[in-house]
């Protein structure tokens, strides 16, 4: 007697039996293994966090930043070779550091110009943004900083362009708004404007972070948004005065009749 050939088991079907707990099996591996990561991820994150935070601690403390790296670890109780896992030495230490206030200080004014309405309303903004904070960022080590900003610029140029590169283009699409509507001169590009604005922007904030402006000359900051805002305006006609005018066509009505008479 024959066997049922319903009773006979389907190759195909036994294999892929077979293979759906090992697939079932390397899926949650997967997930397993993302989860792991994602929780050293978060740790790592973390602890450089706390370094970060630790070394502008150390830095309002003394306003300076000549602290030592075991100094740092002593605070943050955490390890030395968490530190190396992290940070090349104390120079990336800083750099990330400054990166984070710089990268917080873009922001904070990026939601104040985003709050203005108007072209040069978003510029008094971005203005008044960057030199009220400047003149309060002792609160974040701004002395240290400012002269860190200095350093960088020189020794650096790559990662301080980088840095302030999101900064740059906020304002450059700002004065190019203003532009478009006849708010700025035109004499200059918006991205030579940028240069000049915020060259501008950093003297009058680190007069404000060093002091270093005359005393009895002390600038408020009404003083130096209007000087801003005239120097990036279109220039005002120029009126030749009535009385210069009617000078010169005596002199001209003269002129004549003398030629009249010698003639």
């Amino acid at each position: 007697m024959t066997r049922d050939n319903g009773d006979a088991q389907d190759p195909a079907a036994e294999e892929s039996s077979e293979a759906a707990p090992i697939e079932l099996s390397a899926k949650w591996q997967e997930r397993t293994l993302e989860r792991r990561l994602s929780n050293a991820r978060a740790r790592a994150l973390a602890r450089s966090s706390r370094f970060l935070a630790t070394a502008l601690e150390l830095v309002q403390e003394s306003g300076r930043a000549d602290f030592t790296v075991q100094t740092l670890i002593d605070r943050s109780n955490l390890s030395l070779r968490a530190f190396y896992q992290h940070f090349a030495g104390k120079e990336e230490l800083l750099l990330a550091l400054y990166e984070n206030i710089t990268s917080q200080f873009t922001e904070d004014i990026r939601q104040e110009v985003a709050a203005a309405d108007g072209p040069m309303e978003q510029l008094e903004a971005f203005c008044r943004g960057f030199l009220s904070r400047a003149e309060s960022s002792h609160k974040v080590g701004g002395r240290v900083a400012t002269i860190y900003n200095l350093s960088l610029e020189i020794e650096r140029p790559t990662e301080f362009a980088k840095v302030w590169e999101p900064l740059q283009k906020l304002l450059t699409r700002i004065l190019t708004d203003c532009a478009k509507q006849g708010l700025v001169r035109t004499d200059l590009t918006p991205a030579q404007l940028t240069t000049l604005l915020n060259s501008t922007l950093t003297a009058l904030a680190q007069i404000g972070v060093f002091n270093t402006g005359v005393r009895g000359a002390e600038l408020t900051e009404d003083d130096m948004w209007a000087w801003c805002k005239q120097a990036v305006s279109p220039p005002a006609a120029v009126v030749k005065p009535k009385s210069a005018a009617k000078s010169g066509s005596t002199r001209s009505t003269t002129g004549r009749r003398a030629k009249k008479l010698t003639g």
